[in-house]
């Protein structure tokens, strides 16, 4: 077994448990309460509940925790970013720590596959350029694709795209120099529950309110509904709009003559406090 990267992990506690484990291997004497007494824990338990989910990590703890695993500087500031990134409530704090992450000078998977995927979610051209390459002949540079994105976008920033949608394995080029889609069609699903996921919703929002001013009426459509309803039938009501984005899906996005990218935004929230005391709106 070898040594957990900690730049290879996006959960502290799943680098705690591996980490243990190889100590364990590698010594069969080895305990918490041994790695209490390295990292100077009062609690022999301590990083038997942090582990299972039961106790989370301050600035004191965190540097205990790398005291005890004699981690190195690199390695003990990336592991203080993911810890905080993991234990943040809020949006911004998360995605502060997460930016803090990719931004390691690291060697490790994250290291590129993670730049690549926030990026993707962060920045609206990155998936309207996966569209835009398979369009015409399909050998498009940088430039080109460049001309025809609205907002602009700086060529090189496109050359970065191009390269950061090639490491997600998004889009490659073929034996004749054309662009290919690996896959026809991406979503990022019903829910938005991942900080990425939050990112690219909050991007294409932004863009959905400046469209109002930069285009003209007849080439979009920003319409709204209010309704009172049921509280017990949102789940209804989302598997009503999963269905049609299904079908829009199907009808729309696989025209092989596709001469436009579009975003299509469908947001549902409640405006109001629920009656009951208990709930949670």
């Amino acid at each position: 077994m070898n040594r957990p990267c900690i730049f290879d992990y996006i959960d502290y506690r799943e680098f705690l448990k591996d980490m243990f484990a190889f100590k364990k291997e590698t010594m069969p004497s080895y305990s918490y309460r041994y790695f209490s007494r390295l990292a100077g824990f009062s609690s022999p338990n301590f990083l038997k509940l942090v582990m299972e989910g039961e106790r989370n990590l301050t600035n004191t703890s965190v540097a205990g925790i790398a005291r005890g695993f004699k981690l190195k500087k690199p390695e003990r500031d990336f592991f203080e970013n993911l810890v905080f990134m993991n234990q943040a409530t809020e949006h911004a704090e998360q995605d502060h720590y997460y930016r803090k992450m990719i931004a390691a000078k690291s060697h490790g998977k994250i290291k590129t596959i993670e730049t690549a995927r926030y990026e993707y979610f962060s920045r609206w051209y990155l998936p309207v350029i996966r569209e835009l390459v398979v369009f015409g002949d399909r050998k498009m540079t940088a430039e080109q694709i460049a001309e025809k994105l609205y907002p602009a976008v700086r060529t090189k920033d496109v050359e970065t795209a191009l390269r950061r949608l090639e490491a997600l394995g998004l889009i490659l080029k073929d034996e004749q120099g054309q662009w290919q889609q690996t896959d026809s069609l991406i979503s990022t699903g019903p829910e938005v529950s991942s900080l990425l996921i939050t990112n690219f919703h909050k991007e294409m929002i932004r863009l959905a309110e400046e469209s109002i001013t930069r285009h003209p009426a007849k080439t979009r459509d920003i319409t709204a509904l209010t309704i009172s309803m049921k509280k017990n039938r949102m789940a209804e009501l989302k598997q009503k709009i999963a269905d049609f984005r299904k079908d829009i899906l199907k009808e729309f996005a696989t025209d092989e003559s596709s001469d436009q990218v579009i975003q299509i935004n469908i947001q549902a929230f409640p405006l109001t406090k629920p009656d009951d005391k208990g709930d949670k709106p």
